[in-house]
């Protein structure tokens, strides 16, 4: 009798439980120890708490990297790209970002801003006369 099916056998079994721990959850959704997480419908827990979000908007993907310190959203707000964006350099200025730039036109509009170690920028597109999108990106160095 050979050992050899024996070994495939605990070799088999090796690689299963291997497969099982990849795939499996470590990790509730609030506090996952994977280095990359995409989501969507809930803004990131690494969102500041202060961050103005517009209540007429629906969260889209999300993104954390934590590798590198940076988290990114997409937000539809029903609103014009104006409205949004005005929203937006209200809102940061109220809750006591800084403005470093504001930039744009109908069809685009970027805007960045800093808050101590937070780097941020905003993204800004019409869908339409009354919807936008928004693409919200933080870093922290």
């Amino acid at each position: 009798m050979s050992a050899v099916p024996g070994i495939r056998l605990v070799a088999a079994l090796l690689v299963g439980i291997a497969v099982m721990a990849a795939c499996s959850d470590d990790g509730a959704a609030t506090g996952t120890t994977e280095a990359v997480v995409f989501g969507e419908g809930v803004i990131p827990e690494s969102v500041p708490d202060d961050f103005p979000i517009p209540s007429n908007s629906v969260v889209g993907t999300t993104l954390v990297d934590k590798i590198n310190n940076r988290t990114e959203f997409r937000l539809t707000v029903v609103a014009d790209i104006t409205s949004t964006v005005q929203f937006f350099q209200v809102g940061l200025v109220n809750q006591g970002y800084i403005i470093n730039s504001s930039e744009g036109n109908a069809t685009e509009w970027t805007l960045t801003f800093s808050d101590g170690d937070l780097q941020g920028q905003i993204f800004t597109t019409p869908q339409s006369d009354s919807v936008t999108t928004s693409v919200v990106s933080v870093n922290r160095s």
